[in-house]
């Protein structure tokens, strides 16, 4: 009975964070994308790009207007996307770090 719970529980949330990524802004997405890329990827960014980059991710959390449990729980599933398919988000994921920058100035 309590691993039936709990796996409704994790369903329940990995639901509310899937609904969640859908209805969020997508600059906010993209910027986590590439904050997680940044993380998870072999980059290798300069310190002033990574800099640049975690003003972004801030800039876009604040324009968002999402409550701080909202932007843990799509930050959390950005991670979790990265972890499942790790080559792929990093392919995908790479090439927003300067446009996220741009659009945050």
């Amino acid at each position: 009975m309590k691993k039936t719970v709990l796996a409704l529980m994790m369903f329940a949330a990995g639901g509310v964070a899937a609904a969640l990524a859908q209805n969020a802004p997508a600059y906010l997405v993209a910027a986590y994308k590439a904050g997680v890329a940044a993380e998870k990827c072999n980059l290798n960014l300069a310190s002033d790009v990574s800099s640049q980059l975690g003003d972004a991710v801030q800039r876009a959390e604040q324009r968002s207007g999402l409550a701080q449990g909202d932007l843990d729980a799509l930050y959390a599933k950005t991670q979790g996307d990265a972890d499942a398919d790790n080559a792929g988000f990093c392919a995908g994921a790479a090439a927003l770090v300067d446009k996220v920058i741009a659009t945050a100035k």
